[in-house]
Order: structure tokens, then sequence, then C-alpha cells
């Protein structure tokens, strides 16, 4: 049986810290609108597993501030911040080590990053669809990702983010398909 939507707290820390990167601003912003959820989440262990929708308020509150480009620009940063934390570096580490930097080569490894950070979400899978093109499928997704558009877009820009940690610059887009339970980023480079 399938529990709570899950995150890594590590993941969410990453993803305060890239929110002081967008400017002072948007960290401003999130603390004022949210102290609880900042206080849960700086309470937190690298480790510790926190419900989904901790994150959801952060995403909801940039989205309000910024719209849809900022919240892909700082899942983007979010990504940048969590290859050199504690959570993900020794993954990113060894995965370019042994396979090196491509863009495909970061995306098709994304869900052993997924793995790391979510729990009863949805199952990450990534599928060739061309030439310089996937498709990253979380399948079965969780009810908050068939949702929330707004939080599906900032997990394009952690997809994005793949993209240029493997060199190129790419493009996104998003389809969510509910009855399926299923949200699909084909991504070109």
């Amino acid at each position: 049986m399938k529990g709570e939507p899950r995150i890594r707290a590590g993941y969410v820390k990453a993803n305060l810290a890239a929110a002081a990167g967008c400017g002072p601003k948007v960290l401003g912003a999130l603390r004022a609108a949210a102290p609880d959820v900042i206080d849960t989440i700086r309470a937190a262990g690298h480790g510790d597993w926190l419900p989904v929708d901790v994150n959801q308020r952060l995403v909801r509150e940039v989205r309000a501030l910024g719209g849809q480009a900022l919240l892909r620009d700082w899942g983007r940063r979010t990504v940048f911040e969590s290859v050199e934390g504690p959570l993900l570096k020794p993954l990113w580490r060894a995965v370019v080590n042994l396979f090196g930097l491509t863009p495909a080569m970061t995306l098709r490894r994304a869900p052993l990053g997924w793995e790391l950070v979510y729990r009863d979400c949805g199952l990450l899978t990534a599928v060739p669809i061309g030439d310089n093109a996937l498709q990253l499928r979380i399948e079965g997704a969780c009810a908050l990702f068939l949702d929330d558009a707004d939080y599906v877009e900032w997990i394009g820009g952690a997809v994005e983010a793949a993209v240029d940690l493997g060199g190129d610059r790419g493009r996104v887009e998003v389809h969510v398909d509910r009855s399926a339970r299923r949200v699909e980023f084909d991504v070109r480079w």
C-alpha cells in the first residue's frame, strides 16, 4: 500500500538555497508567507522525509510572486544546488565518472536521483523518443502532481537543468494525463 507522497528534506533545503539565488525578494517572500514551512524545513535532517505538500507551499508562493518563468528558473537552480549538496553529490559524481556528461546521459540517469528525492509520488522512467529527444515519465503519479500544474512546471525546470548539466540547452514540454495517472516531460536539445 502506498503511503503519503514525500520528498527528501535535503532536496527541499536545496530548494530554499536556490530561492536565495533568485534574489532577496523571493527568499523574503517565502519567509513572510510560509514561516512555519521554513521552520519545518530547517529543523529536518537532510535524510529525513517531509510531506510533498511542504514543498508545494513554497512552489505556490514562488508562482504567485513571479509566474511560470520564475518557477522554471527556480527548479533549475534547485538541481544545481542539489548536485553540490550532500544528498545528490555522491550519485552525481559517480554517474559523471562512469558515463560522462551528455544531456542523454543525465536524463537517462534521472530516475536514480528521483528515487533519492521522492517516495510514493510515482515511478520515473526515461524513454528515448528521437535524436536529441527523450521523454521522462512519472507513471502512477500522485494526486498532487496530477492536480498542481505549477508543481509539475517547477519539476520541468529541474528537467531543463539536467540538460544544462549535460552540456546543452533544452526545451521541456509538460503533459499531464490524469486518467492514466501519468506526467510526461518531453525534452529536446
